[in-house]
Order: structure tokens, then sequence, then C-alpha cells
């Protein structure tokens, strides 16, 4: 008896390209906010007590939006690819879920970005050179955000979404890119000033500046993939898998930063447990090389302020004072 072939099972190509990469999305999208919600509890448990209220609130907010967008994320997907399949009709339909879906990814970037021009605002001593270009662009990609979400509810059906938004969607996507990179350049300028020659010091500011470019190219590297997909495959839904886990990736990127504090703090002790000095200033190499031979360890540092995140000139003196109480007691046992 002769085998029978089966019948070829016929794809649509528009629903790969469209649902089908949907559902990739999600599902990176779903990894990576697991892995951005075990940074999260990492941090309460590790910071919850000692950040200020200010860095905790942020936080909170990267990760119960996030977790926001990924609920509303599922809803749509499970909503198109299994209640609604093979309703071509309904599946053309943009549905409120993926309205809450969109404008969760550009407030998770906003906060996030705004976050680093507050650190960046604290590293440049409150020079508004430095933190003003990203607060601008920082507002403009969320102001894009914001109008292309409320494009999308008007348009109400997928088959307008590029005509009507294309402009506002290149422009968030533009500003993303644009405010990512400037972030970059400016924590790699500003760390790089802040070299001392000391070698720990050193050591620690070359972790910070490769933190800052990873960080850099994580995030910009997918708002330009979004921009190019978005404009290139018109109808298909590949831009997707960028714009998606991008909410994810910026609150790994922001908890991550939090969380490298403690094992920079380890290698500014070494092994005397003194806080090595960082100076932002223009301090000469013999000034330092005295005020280390008297035991003197001044730490006005950049690397204090990224680590502490309480630059104020209390904390900084105490600190200084406990270094040099600490080197004191050593001289004396």
């Amino acid at each position: 008896m002769a085998d029978t072939a089966s019948p070829p099972i016929d794809i649509n190509r528009a629903f790969i390209l469209t649902w089908g990469f949907q559902f990739i999305a999600w599902s990176l999208d779903v990894a990576l906010w697991g892995i951005a919600m075990v940074l999260v509890l990492q941090y309460f448990r590790n910071f919850g007590r000692k950040d200020p209220l200010g860095i905790r609130i942020v936080v909170g907010i990267l990760a119960v939006v996030a977790t926001n967008h990924i609920i509303f994320s599922g809803i749509l997907t499970f909503k198109n690819l299994i209640l609604l399949y093979g309703n071509l009709e309904a599946e053309t339909i943009i549905y409120y879920q993926a309205n809450v879906m969109l404008s969760s990814v550009f407030v998770v970037e906003f906060v996030a970005q705004m976050f680093y021009a507050s650190r960046i605002w604290i590293l440049t001593k409150h020079d508004w050179r430095y933190a003003s270009p990203v607060i601008v662009l920082a507002l403009l990609q969320f102001a894009a955000g914001l109008g292309q979400t409320a494009e999308v509810a008007k348009v109400h059906v997928y088959a307008k979404l590029q005509k009507v938004t294309a402009p506002t969607s290149s422009t968030q996507s533009a500003a993303t890119l644009a405010c990512d990179l400037t972030i970059t350049v400016i924590l790699c300028y500003v760390l790089r000033k802040a070299r001392s020659g000391i070698k720990r010091t050193d050591s620690a500011v070359d972790k910070m500046i490769i933190f800052a470019l990873n960080r850099g190219a994580m995030t910009s590297i997918w708002a330009l993939l979004q921009l190019i997909f978005f404009l290139a495959m018109p109808g298909t839904f590949v831009f997707m898998m960028f714009i998606l886990p991008s909410c994810e990736l910026y609150v790994i990127s922001v908890c991550s930063m939090l969380l490298s504090r403690e094992s920079l703090r380890v290698e500014l002790r070494g092994q005397d447990g003194i806080i090595t000095a960082l100076p932002m200033g223009d301090i000469t190499t013999s000034s330092r090389s005295n005020e280390a031979a008297n035991g003197n360890v001044h730490v006005t540092t950049t690397v204090h302020k990224w680590v502490d995140d309480i630059p104020d000139d209390e904390n900084v003196h105490r600190d200084a004072h406990d270094s040099k109480r600490t080197l004191d007691q050593g001289i004396a046992a």
C-alpha cells in the first residue's frame, strides 16, 4: 500500500511577519523581564535600607511599569494568536492593550534616562552643560512617544499604522538613540578626566567606563535596529523584537549599575580596608603623594559619588575621617 503524502501546511507569510514576530518579541521580552526582576529583588535585598529614598523610588517605578508592560503585551499576544486566530478582520484592529504596552516602554526609557542624567549631574558637580543635553533628549523621546501612543489609539487599525505614526515613531527612536549615545559619551568623558594616576582608583574608573560603554551599546543598538526595521519593513512587526525587550534592558541597565557599587567599594578599599581617593579637581601628583604619606586619604571622588550616591560634603568628610582613622589605628597597632 503506497504511502499517502501529507497535505502541505499553508502558512500565511503575512501572519508570520506580524503575529509570528510579535510572539518572538514577547518571548524575548519575558526572558529579559525575568532577569530584570531578579536584579530588582537583589537590589532591594542589598540596598533597600541603605540607598536614598529617591533611588529606591526610581527602581520601584521601573519594576512596576516593566511588569505592567509584560502583562499587557502578554494579553495582547494571547488575544491575537489564540482568541482571534483566523479572524483576519479582528486581527487588524489595534486594541487598548497595545497602547498600554507601548506607553510603558516610553515611561521606562524616560525614567532610566533621567536617572542617568542625575548621575551625570552629581558626577560633574552640578554642571548643566553635561546634564542638560541628556534631559532635553529624554524629554523629546518621551514627548514623541506619548504622541505616537495617541496616534496609535486614533488610527485604530494596523494597516494605517506606519503611514500615520512614521514621523513620531522615527523621532522617538532617533531621540532615544541620541540620548543613549550622549549619556555614554558624557560618562566616558567625565570618568576619563577623573583618572588620578593611582593604580587602584584608575582600575575602578576603567571598570566604570566599560560599564558605560556596555550600557550605551546595549540600548543604542536596540533603538537603532528598531528604527531601521520599522522603516525598512512596513506592514510587519519585525521591529517589535527590539522595541518590546528594550523596556527590560533599561531596567537591567539601571539595576546593574546600582549593584556594581559593592564590587567597586571592595576594589577601592583593597587589602588595607581604606577607600582610595579619586580627585575631581586639579590635584598634582606630588600633593596626592604627600596626602598618602600623611595618612590623609581624601574621598571627594568620582568613585565615591558613583558608589555612595550621597554626594553631600558631610558624607564626604565623614568618610575621609573614617579612612584616616582606620589608617591611624593600623599604624598604632
